[in-house]
């Protein structure tokens, strides 16, 4: 998804002329140059962020720099040649933190002060190389932009109008499911925008053009690999549901919606189902959140905005004999990659023994790792298993889309956090290690499941 506005990141150098790098002239000198390469590596790799960069050589600096940025999501620090201590306030500061320091003469500050800082809680990572602007330590900085992205992200969920009513005022005897999205908002600064069934049929679904939805109907059909659904009044109305969509994502300026299909469509509130207009809308900018559910949300929009990986919801089977766990549900991205071009086929099917219509049954890539991600916000825990696509499945049982990951499912079995539901999030590719750091500046803990 293209920026919205100009993302801006605040740098401190930690660059006094006199320290165990050296001193004036050459110290200056070289520390010059070092900034300049940096800022230049940061603009080239990620053009649409605006990096500020303060000079941090004594404590007055500091005080100015926390002032000036006291508004900034997190804070970078660059840490070139001090033993004074000047990384420790940037740190109490509380906001998110990522430190690159130079080997030599940047690493007595950076050790002195996140080790401490670690032990106290605060959500601070760092690195220490002799390369600065290598590819893993700036690869860090988008930690930061993948925060700001959330704090300015908005989801529309789609309710029923009761379930608006118990989202939107915060009664007495709420239960935490009522409260949870504004839980998940003061973590996060993910902002929920919460509509009732009624008023989007009302101000989108009923006013698609019926040929419009027809010609979007006909377009998925011709590009199936195959139709097993003998309902084409189903997948039209899929398409309406399409159009409705993406009409009111753009209306109401938010960046993903979240449409709480099946209470919706069993109900007679919304009778359309969302699996294949949801495949369509990645490929519009649009993230796409099944049965509206805001814990998965969370994973989902992490994984656009840090990855480029277009995550998608799952409930999670397991085949404890063979090792195997079974990722499925009604939908899932032709292009889980991020690849603005379809990645793999996809058939338009029945589900759940027949029961279902204008389900998508998307043979997914195989023979490679995959990371699957829960969020429980009231624990502030993330946990992760990573497991190797095998193959697809194609049956009638339960949801269309089967993907077959290998790994430790007995071991998921017994970590399994109960908390965080059933769902989980795909992610195409080897995160742990990402979204272990990524959790530290979240103010979160994360676990493995499988290890």
């Amino acid at each position: 998804m293209p920026f919205k506005s100009k993302r801006r990141i605040p740098i401190a150098f930690i660059d006094p002329a006199i320290g165990d790098l050296g001193g004036p002239p050459e110290s200056i000198k070289w520390i010059e140059e070092k900034k300049m390469n940096l800022l230049n590596t940061l603009k080239t790799l990620y053009p649409g962020v605006e990096f500020v960069g303060y000079d941090i050589r004594d404590l007055s600096d500091i005080q100015a720099f926390l002032s000036s940025e006291g508004d900034a999501v997190g804070y970078v620090v660059v840490s070139f040649n001090s033993i004074m201590g000047l990384i420790d306030p940037i740190i109490r500061s509380g906001k998110p933190t990522i430190i690159i320091a130079e080997s030599y003469a940047g690493a007595g500050e950076y050790m002195l002060g996140i080790s401490k800082a670690v032990d106290e809680g605060y959500p601070v990572i760092g690195i220490a190389t002799r390369n600065i602007t290598s590819q893993e330590a700036l690869a860090k900085v988008r930690y930061l932009i993948a925060l700001v992205r959330l704090r300015q992200s908005k989801i529309l969920f789609v309710v029923s109008p009761s379930l608006r009513s118990h989202l939107y005022w915060q009664f007495g005897p709420n239960t935490d499911m009522y409260s949870v999205l504004r839980l998940i908002q003061s973590i996060t600064g993910v902002a929920p925008v919460i509509m009732d069934a009624n008023e989007f049929r009302s101000r989108f679904f009923d006013n698609i053009d019926a040929k419009e939805a027809e010609e979007w109907a006909e377009r998925w059909i011709r590009n199936a690999e195959a139709v097993h659904d003998d309902s084409k009044d189903e997948i039209i109305n899929s398409a309406r549901l399409y159009l409705a969509m993406r009409r009111a994502v753009k209306e109401l300026n938010v960046d993903a919606i979240a449409i709480d299909c099946i209470v919706l469509y069993n109900t007679g509130l919304l009778r359309a189902w969302p699996c294949i207009g949801y495949m369509q809308l990645w490929y519009d900018g649009i993230i796409p959140i099944c049965e509206a559910d805001p814990y998965a949300a969370i994973p989902i929009l992490i994984a656009k905005y840090l990855f480029n990986r277009n995550g998608f919801i799952v409930n999670v089977g397991v085949d404890e004999e063979r090792g195997e766990f079974i990722y499925h549900h009604c939908y899932a991205p032709t292009n889980p990659h991020g690849s603005d071009k379809p990645e793999v086929p996809y058939i338009i099917t029945k589900a759940h023994l027949g029961t279902k219509h204008a389900s998508i049954h998307v043979r997914l890539p195989t023979n490679e790792p995959i990371t699957v991600v829960g969020f429980n916000p009231e624990e502030r825990l993330l946990s992760i298993h990573v497991s190797k696509a095998v193959n697809n499945e194609y049956a009638p049982q339960a949801c269309a889309t089967k993907l077959i990951g290998s790994g430790n499912a007995s071991m998921v079995v017994r970590n399994w956090r109960w908390k965080s539901g059933w769902h989980r999030v795909i992610i195409y590719g080897d995160f742990r290690r990402e979204l272990h750091e990524f959790a530290i500046l979240l103010n979160l803990n994360a676990i493995d499941e499988d290890l």
